[in-house]
């Protein structure tokens, strides 16, 4: 039995070199770039602010162990601003960081498609695909969404038992059973991630694969998804092993990317470091007792080098994400040969059906 996911491999490196460095075009990284840090920024961290409380604000010595849990979070509660003024400011900051979340995710979702596109067709026209897959776009963060809203149904089903006997403990048994609860909450975490990973994981591979299956039959990512599954239920023997073969590549090219990223930070970072010490020495002298003009001068310079630093890394983990994203392609036109995905190498079809690329073309 051939096993797409091992012959899909020579192909996505050929692919893979032939896109970015047959020629090197400096502005297609970038685009590319570009697009896999989008694609990767739906699911930004959005840290907010907290207080720190120190347990000698709260006597515990008189009060049975409920009391003192509840009078710990009720001194917890009294710190919340209940003003109409900074109430207001909360729930704005709150619905804002809400916001950013949604448009983010919609725009990963759109540049999925803008990056598959760009991959087949091998031009990357950034504007004009991001206008052609608004509305496709919308359907996959549509579907992620639902997708998340069920994840967490299940989360929240999991955790019910925990958290109903905490619900329905008195303040004479609360002790014992918050131990328990705790002791319990520990195996039901790590039953949760291994559950939740593992139905992700299966829902990202099947969506990855709908995604070109949207583009190229024209239909919405409701109905890709529903092919995608379909095909699997005639040949799920290729998905197992193309799942297998994914996790052994994903840990692969993660190591390599790794290492060059290391050395990268190692190398760059420290010359960017010592040019940066050796420019504050020399402001400092020119400008002696001025520190707020000398951070003038060094803060922008230092935001530059941020965003330099920002893009080299994302450079050097673009091939790998080339790589892995034209591996997908190459196993979905073996594993579901129905969709024709018109890959930029592909010349003619030959008398037996088989694609024919740009190097087999002469000797055909």
């Amino acid at each position: 039995m051939e096993w797409y996911v091992v012959e899909a491999v020579d192909k996505a490196v050929s692919r893979t070199k032939k896109c970015l460095f047959e020629p090197f075009d400096f502005w297609k990284w970038m685009k590319l770039a570009i697009i896999v840090m989008l694609i990767g920024g739906s699911g930004g961290n959005f840290n907010s602010g907290s207080n720190s409380y120190s347990s000698n604000d709260y006597d515990f010595q008189d009060s049975g162990p409920f009391e003192g849990f509840a009078d710990s979070f009720g001194g917890l509660a009294d710190q919340i601003p209940t003003s109409a003024p900074d109430l207001g400011l909360i729930i704005a900051v709150i619905l804002l960081i809400f916001a950013l979340i949604l448009f983010f995710s919609y725009v990963s979702s759109v540049m999925e498609f803008v990056f598959v596109d760009s991959l087949v067709s091998n031009e990357v026209k950034f504007w004009e695909y991001s206008r052609k897959y608004l509305r496709k776009g919308l359907g996959l963060f549509t579907f992620r969404l639902l997708v998340g809203i069920l994840l967490l149904a299940i989360i929240v089903a999991m955790a019910l038992p925990i958290v109903l006997p905490l619900i329905a403990s008195s303040a004479q048994n609360f002790e014992e059973t918050i131990m328990v609860a705790i002791v319990s909450a520990i195996f039901l975490l790590i039953g949760i991630i291994l559950i939740v990973a593992i139905i992700g994981g299966i829902i990202s591979s099947f969506v990855n694969l709908a995604i070109p299956v949207a583009i190229y039959t024209e239909t919405g990512i409701f109905r890709a998804f529903a092919n995608v599954f379909g095909q699997f239920r005639k040949d799920w023997k290729q998905i197992i092993g193309y799942w297998f073969g994914r996790i052994i590549l994903g840990i692969a090219v993660a190591i390599i990317i790794g290492i060059l990223m290391l050395i990268m930070i190692i190398a760059v970072g420290l010359f960017l470091l010592l040019a940066d010490l050796l420019l504050y020495f020399i402001l400092t002298t020119v400008l002696p007792g001025s520190d707020i003009a000398v951070w003038i001068f060094l803060v922008p310079i230092i935001l530059i080098e941020l965003v330099f630093f920002i893009f080299l890394l994302a450079f050097i983990a673009l091939p790998g994400k080339v790589f892995m994203k034209y591996h997908m392609i190459t196993f979905l036109q073996q594993w579901y040969p129905e969709v024709e995905v018109p890959v930029f190498d592909v010349e003619q079809m030959g008398d037996d059906g088989e694609e024919i690329d740009e190097e087999e073309e002469r000797e055909y």
